[in-house]
């Protein structure tokens, strides 16, 4: 197929490319460095390692998949080089999937090998207990990581102005990763009049409104594998079944996805 060219066009280009790696140092140096200060800042568990590691990969994981992807496609149109790609037997479909895939290899490789790493570190110095089920953790933890390489890949392909690409990129992790559960809090307390009552009994759509943040959708699913504190909200006797673990799986492949959709709709029809 030929998104598959593409996309080994974009590993091997990315393997060159120093500001990628220096990217990977960043997140292994952030992983492996909680991994050896947790026990200043927590209990000596795995559990409680890993309830922190979570914490630091929601938080820093999204900014080097949008870094990596944000740019993908808009960069092949300014330079040029988009064209070349289409005068072969590649159509704009095959660019965008493969785009997608690479900037997604590109990310998972070195990233779950930083937070396998991480995990070795945590489980000599915190013990063992709970470790069985850190393939979990990798498996989550890229399922997230790629949902923000298609939002990412989806900005890049929607236009080609670049202040709007970034600011699209930069705001979006801003509002998806550190604001979603604020503005879905203060949307209760508006619509129940700033009774604060109801931040204690969040009703069932408010619920899986918040589940859709992508950092809460990781969150349920490491609670699903961990006995850890978060995402304590969405788990206990009278929860609706829409907010499982499996509802959190289908949000993330839809923020991986749509965005992807959305932006090949426009990059389709657009004037190179």
């Amino acid at each position: 197929m030929s998104w598959r060219v593409i996309a080994g066009k974009d590993v091997r280009d990315a393997g060159r490319s120093k500001a990628i790696w220096l990217l990977f140092g960043l997140l292994a140096a952030v992983s492996w460095g909680y991994a050896y200060g947790h026990e200043f800042l927590g209990e000596s568990t795995f559990p409680s390692f890993l309830n922190g590691l979570a914490g630091v990969v929601a938080v820093v994981l999204p900014v080097v998949a949008i870094l990596l992807g944000y740019k993908s496609v808009v960069h092949e149109r300014t330079s040029g080089s988009l064209f070349l790609s289409l005068s072969f037997p590649h159509s704009r479909r095959d660019v965008v999937v493969g785009t997608f895939v690479g900037r997604a290899v590109v990310l998972l490789a070195p990233t779950l090998l930083a937070l396998a790493v991480a995990g070795g570190i945590g489980a000599v110095r915190y013990g063992t207990d709970g470790a069985a089920m850190y393939p979990w953790f990798l498996f989550v933890s890229a399922l997230y990581g790629v949902a923000f390489v298609g939002l990412a890949v989806g900005l890049s392909t929607a236009t080609t102005v670049d202040r709007w690409i970034t600011l699209g990129a930069f705001g979006g992790y801003l509002f998806v990763v550190t604001f979603w559960s604020g503005v879905n809090s203060l949307t209760l307390l508006i619509l129940h009049r700033f009774d604060a009552r109801v931040l204690a009994d969040i009703p069932d759509w408010a619920l899986l409104l918040r589940l859709a943040g992508p950092s809460e959708s990781y969150y349920r699913l490491v609670r699903a594998g961990f006995d850890v504190p978060r995402a304590a909200r969405y788990v206990g006797e009278g929860f609706p079944l829409y907010v499982d673990w499996w509802a959190a799986i289908a949000l993330l492949v839809a923020w991986s996805l749509v965005p992807v959709a959305v932006g090949y709709h426009r990059f389709r029809g657009a004037d190179l």
